[in-house]
């Protein structure tokens, strides 16, 4: 069981290391490195705002596992749109975890935000996202090229 806390300063790096993974590289809309720097400043700003919500997880031995992350992007064409993210850390993939994180974040971000509809943005080839997004409840909404790279968007009312 994976218990869930929401991130602090002293998770930048770990957040960092796996954003910089390079199967996340390869699977996210830019993958171009992340620079420390650039890291850093954005990690910072999403820990204090209104709009995100970042949530770190952990085994029974205190382990990190992974993450979620939910951002509030008010965008002309769906002013209360919740995009989620997660990423699970290298050590702990192909056991099931990312599925279990979304569940579980989902119901956080209830907590935080109330009944809302969150959308994942998928590549289209990253069939181990789409798998565990319908594991935890997502059903597929329709075809995106919303950040500049063709994506499956999946969506969950919480």
């Amino acid at each position: 069981m994976l218990t869930c806390r929401k991130a602090k300063p002293a998770d930048a790096r770990l957040y960092f290391d796996w954003a910089n993974d390079p199967e996340t590289r390869r699977q996210s809309f830019n993958t171009t490195p992340i620079t420390l720097e650039t890291h850093t400043t954005w990690f910072s700003r999403k820990l204090v705002s209104p709009d995100a919500l970042l949530l770190v997880f952990e085994n029974e031995t205190s382990q990190a596992v992974g993450q979620v992350r939910f951002e509030r992007i008010p965008i002309a064409d769906m002013p209360d749109e919740i995009i989620v993210g997660v990423s699970v850390d290298v050590r702990f993939r192909g056991q099931g975890f990312a599925s279990q994180i979304i569940s579980q974040g989902c119901q956080s971000c209830k907590k935080q935000w109330g009944a809302i509809t969150i959308h994942a943005y998928i590549r289209p080839d990253n069939q181990g996202s789409i798998r565990s997004f319908t594991k935890a409840g997502f059903k597929f909404s329709h075809e995106s090229g919303k950040f500049g790279v063709p994506s499956f968007v999946y969506s969950k009312a919480v």
